[in-house]
């Protein structure tokens, strides 16, 4: 009886393996291909959806309160005399009540009170139209509070031109997105011209040009608040929304819930405003890892066809394994020792291939479109050391998986059949 360890297995494996070079190196390709993929895939998702959350979290609000009530206001009512005589109009409620946060200091006051809240900063939010030399489009405007704003969209550190703190010293002073900018091509200092939704022109100075990121703020353009006030036709005590920034992130939805039930009107955390745009992530990432899964599985099939092939034309061999002593388990892991290897070193290379992509994909100049979500000068690339594990981690299953067929077929070889020659 032949003395058999775990390196005797594994070096037979080996050699038969090395017997097929041709084969074992396109199979090993395969692998390592589907695994690059596999990792290039995930890091690229989750990169795009970490990077947006994180724009999201680091620049916007928290939590946006809106002139929205979440208990509709009494209606108003048409109300018949006691005899019935004549009838009696009651307004409970203008269209202006129903739009904006009345007496907003008031509410202001009451969020301030909660410890959870941070910063608060309330605005006001007008279409209006921008005038500049023969360029004329219609533009949102918002008139806020620069020092309080200022610590919910750190607009102070995202300053392409001018200082942020000119705005709060420049009454008729306008702070413009990067994208507005580029479209009415004006630059610091430039006089435009806005015409508010009651057709009266307002004069008002570039005091800045800001870039934060995220496209949905650099469309806009702001002012201090009385002028804001002013343009869009709002009292002194009016304001569209209260932006909000919290000091325990997870809660925010706690605070939300808190403004609710105090002050009736409606507030909205990051996480409802941006639920569609993370779901439509989520459902790019689903598709992505169901077509990389397909690559892996072709590379399985790769795994079977070698084994498959070693097991035809090693018959014999295994015939006089089997005769000396070789039990049939012993057989078995022969060939999971050979699937197991091949996706080892395949997943290993894939591994390497993939942190190389990933560092050459995250290092190339992306030209930022006002069309979409989030601007970035490079591609957001995740480098989570997970993707390389759960990427190695399926190859070698879908390798192991694929290896167990042929392991358990030279089991089956019968020693007697093949040393007569009758097979």
């Amino acid at each position: 009886m032949i003395m058999k360890s775990n390196y005797h297995l594994f070096m037979i494996a080996f050699r038969q393996l090395l017997n097929r070079k041709r084969q074992t190196f396109l199979t090993l390709l395969g692998i390592s291909v589907g695994v690059m993929v596999l990792i290039t895939a995930v890091s690229l998702m989750d990169g795009l959806l970490q990077g947006f959350i994180q724009k999201i979290v680091d620049i916007a609000p928290h939590v946006i309160v809106s002139g929205e009530r979440v208990k509709p206001p009494v209606p108003d009512q048409l109300v018949t005399s006691r005899n019935g005589t004549h009838v009696i109009f009651i307004k409970n409620i203008s269209r202006e009540e129903q739009e904006v946060i009345r007496n907003y200091p008031r509410v202001e006051s009451l969020i301030e009170s909660d410890s959870l809240v941070q910063l608060v900063s309330p605005l006001v939010s007008t279409d209006v139209i921008g005038m500049f030399g023969t360029i004329s489009e219609p533009i949102r405007l918002f008139g806020i509070f620069p020092s309080k704003e200022n610590g919910i969209e750190k607009f102070s550190s995202g300053m392409v031109s001018g200082n942020y703190g000119a705005l709060e010293r420049t009454p008729d002073g306008i702070l413009l997105g990067t994208t507005v900018a580029k479209d009415f091509t004006v630059r610091l200092g430039d006089r435009m011209q806005i015409v508010a939704p009651s057709g009266t022109i307002y004069s008002v100075r570039v005091a800045g040009i800001v870039k934060t990121g995220i496209n949905d703020i650099d469309d806009n353009c702001y002012v201090n608040m009385r002028l804001g006030q002013n343009i869009g036709g709002f009292s002194p005590d009016e304001a569209s929304y209260i932006y909000i920034r919290v000091n325990d992130l997870p809660k925010n939805g706690l605070v939300a819930h808190t403004i609710e039930q105090e002050t009736n009107y409606k507030a909205m955390t990051w996480e409802q405003k941006a639920a569609s745009v993370v779901a439509l992530f989520k459902m790019i990432s689903g598709i992505v890892y169901f077509l990389v899964f397909f690559v892996i599985m072709v590379a399985g099939f790769g795994v079977a066809n070698v084994l498959i092939t070693n097991v035809m034309e090693k018959a014999r061999d295994i015939a006089i394994l089997k005769s000396i002593g070789f039990k049939r388990s012993e057989i078995i892991l022969v060939y999971l020792i050979q699937g197991v290897l091949v996706a080892v070193i395949g997943a290993a290379i894939g591994c390497i291939l993939g942190f190389i992509l990933i560092e050459i994909m995250s290092s190339i100049p992306m030209a930022s479109s006002g069309q979409s979500l989030v601007s970035s000068s490079h591609l957001m690339m995740g480098k989570n050391p997970m993707y390389f594990v759960m990427a190695s981690i399926f190859a070698i299953v879908v390798s192991l998986a694929a290896a167990v067929g042929p392991s358990r077929n030279a089991a089956r070889v019968n020693p007697v059949e093949i040393l007569r020659g009758e097979r």
